[in-house]
């Protein structure tokens, strides 16, 4: 398995952890006092799970998995910028969402930050994964060197 692949289901192992963690508290919360804790935690355990824990197994297995390219993984360098800035942006709001609650203006901006960045990483992931996927659809398949195109 890859080095980049292993990061990203190591942190997203960890997300998840995390995540499940947040959600537990909440439900146990609800149970002691009635109420369910209010805003940023919902959000944040949904952003967690969602983003941390599946947007990061699947880039991770999707490098591993996916097919070699004249023998290389190419990709790699946009891989781990994938890998940074999700990881960042998912940082980020976990310490913004909460700040920006009080009205202030610089956590708020860095809240649209946090949006940002993951969505930058999406790209940058797409980008360093479509050589991949491009041959795969061009590849003869294994069996009997027809491709399923016909």
């Amino acid at each position: 398995m890859p080095r980049l692949s292993r990061w990203c289901i190591r942190a997203g192992l960890a997300h998840l952890v995390i995540g499940m963690a947040i959600g537990s508290w909440m439900l146990i919360e609800q149970a002691r006092t009635g109420t369910s804790p209010g805003r940023p935690w919902p959000v944040l355990h949904a952003h967690i799970l969602l983003v941390g824990f599946l947007l990061m197994l699947i880039v991770g297995v999707a490098f591993w998995m996916f097919p070699r390219v004249s023998g290389a993984r190419p990709g790699r360098e946009g891989g781990w910028v994938a890998f940074g800035l999700i990881n960042l942006g998912l940082v980020l709001r976990v310490i913004a969402e909460p700040l920006a609650t009080d009205g202030a203006a610089f956590w708020r901006w860095m809240l649209g930050v946090a949006a940002v960045l993951p969505a930058l990483g999406a790209l940058a992931f797409v980008i360093a994964i479509l050589p991949r996927v491009r041959a795969a659809s061009t590849s003869p398949t294994r069996r009997g060197g027809v491709s399923p195109d016909g």
